[in-house]
């Protein structure tokens, strides 16, 4: 049993745990997209501001793309 996992590193474990993490991100990603729908309908602009920032940013860590902030 120990000759089988000799050659093994913590990557191989992790498999699975990336595809739950890209699925809560894609949720994430869903959800921010229906609550800009809502805030637009009510008429809520600085609502809809944070939330456009916040799907950049979801957006951007799903690519691994920096998102410039302002300072």
């Amino acid at each position: 049993m120990k000759a089988m996992f000799a050659n093994m590193t913590r990557a191989d474990f992790g498999g699975s745990s990336e595809r739950v993490r890209a699925a809560a991100r894609r949720r994430r990603v869903y959800a921010l997209f229906d609550e800009i729908q809502l805030a637009i309908h009510d008429g809520d602009r600085l609502k809809v501001d944070y939330l456009m920032a916040e799907l950049a940013e979801a957006t951007a860590q799903e690519s691994q793309v920096p998102v410039p902030r302002d300072q």
